[in-house]
């Protein structure tokens, strides 16, 4: 079996993110993570759109199967976004042999994660549709829809796991190729899939999932073939992808708390859509148009929340925490530069963008008041990307778990049975509400983040 020095790492294409400037280091990996993460979000847009020529119904079950859908997504980036910090701190410290050790396991651990969802899947799908209301038609197309993502869960997570590695390493401009592609290739395959042509036979809803299922899987080829054509991980050291307890422990220890974080996030939509609802469904319908907008204005903080585990985990592993603090600093600065900007654009032209999506009259103007409200949080989103992000990086990833129990669940559900079951406020309240919530948990997050950073970096002195 082939072995490496202790700490000599294996042959590396990327530029090290222990040394060079750092302004360029951060504008090289947040910006093709953000411009990525945009056709993503088009990508999804596409699938509404088709399922919408379908039938009222399939666009429906299509926003049935996003939570049980976004399970997969939460586990599968959880992992992966843990598995990154760890394999950053093993290039910055050196130590090849535990970068590639990690490597290995990682993709071993998400097969194990994939094949368990994909089980698990397939067996409470059904039944979990039927507990949410579905039933007839409605839940036929459910079904259908998520039958073939469960089979391919493990795309899905090879995916993340391949683009973990490369992210440890600075590379973020391969995943947003890919995602690029993607959108690209959705235009094509949904339609026909859908409706059929060239051979195939008309699908219908099965056909947007499995033309998912496809692109994923040309996706993550791609990705994985990067990965070993660049020596990141390699087929003779088949013994670092054998189960590890110790490793898996310590991937899971990282990845589990940000998965939780993902899946707080789905059921944080539950629980403030669960309260809008005493408002109508004009109050639900602009939430839901709003927090569209919202995920667009955000994607560069998204990108530099990327960013950061990647050079902080690097620089953190090199001991090189004059380097971590200004990471820190400077993803901060240009965070909040970058949403005081795009929140004046939302401010003032938030009619029209909410505009884009719906042509209701009654929507229009409660989401435009939602956005124009809303926009006075969109910093306190920047802060949590950044230090929780960081934490995430130094190997703490515990807060952004409870963080996110706290300001999606816990905080919202005291907070909106007084406003709305108690108080009976009027919806403008309700969504001065949730700014609230967002801002304190904000303050709490920079308050808790500044003080790790100053224990850390105070080592240094």
């Amino acid at each position: 079996m082939a072995k490496l020095p202790k700490n000599k790492n294996p042959k590396h294409t990327s530029t090290p993110l222990t040394s060079g400037p750092l302004p360029a280091h951060i504008r090289r990996i947040a910006l093709p993570m953000s411009i990525g993460f945009f056709f993503n979000t088009m990508y999804n847009v596409v699938d509404s759109f088709y399922a919408g020529q379908i039938s009222t119904s399939a666009l429906a079950a299509l926003a049935l199967s996003f939570p049980v859908f976004f399970i997969i997504i939460a586990v599968s980036e959880g992992i992966a976004r843990g598995a990154s910090a760890l394999i950053a701190n093993a290039i910055g410290s050196g130590d090849g042999v535990k970068e590639q050790e990690l490597s290995g396991q990682v993709f071993s651990l998400g097969l194990i994660c994939a094949a368990a969802l994909a089980v698990t899947g397939l067996l409470i799908a059904e039944p979990l549709f039927r507990l949410m209301g579905a039933e007839g038609d409605y839940l036929n197309l459910a079904t259908d829809y998520m039958h073939p993502l469960f089979w391919g869960a493990v795309l899905f997570i090879l995916g993340s796991m391949s683009n973990a590695i490369l992210l440890a390493h600075g590379d973020s401009k391969t995943f947003s190729k890919v995602l690029i592609t993607g959108f690209f290739l959705n235009l094509v395959l949904d339609p026909w899939f859908l409706y059929g042509g060239f051979g195939l036979p008309a699908m219908g809803i099965r056909g947007i999932a499995l033309a998912t299922v496809l692109i994923q899987f040309l996706t993550t080829s791609y990705m994985l073939s990067v990965v070993i054509r660049r020596g990141y991980i390699t087929s003779r050291c088949l013994s670092w992808f054998m189960p590890k307890l110790r490793i898996y422990r310590e991937i899971l220890k990282q990845g589990i708390p940000t998965s939780f974080n993902m899946m707080a996030i789905a059921l944080g939509f539950f629980v403030t859509t669960y309260y809008l609802k005493d408002y109508g469904k004009v109050a639900v319908a602009a939430f839901g148009v709003g927090t569209r907008i919202e995920q667009i204005i955000l994607l560069p903080a998204i990108g530099l929340g990327s960013a950061i585990v990647s050079i902080v985990g690097q620089n953190n592993g090199a001991g090189k925490l004059d380097r971590v603090r200004e990471t820190v600093a400077l993803c901060a600065r240009y965070g909040l530069i970058m949403i005081l900007l795009a929140s004046t654009i939302l401010f003032i032209f938030a009619t029209p963008m909410v505009r884009i999506f719906t042509d209701d009259p009654a929507v229009i103007s409660t989401g435009s008041t939602y956005v124009r409200i809303v926009v006075f949080t969109q910093w306190a989103y920047v802060v949590g990307f950044i230090y929780i992000g960081f934490l995430q990086a130094v190997k703490r990833p515990m807060y952004g778990f409870v963080e996110s129990i706290i300001r999606k669940i816990i905080l919202p559900m005291s907070v909106f049975y007084l406003l709305v079951t108690i108080w009976k406020v009027e919806l403008i309240t309700f969504w001065w509400g949730m700014v609230a919530i967002n801002i304190i948990m904000a303050v709490v997050t920079l308050v808790y983040g500044r003080s790790v950073l100053k224990k850390i970096t105070d080592q240094e002195t």
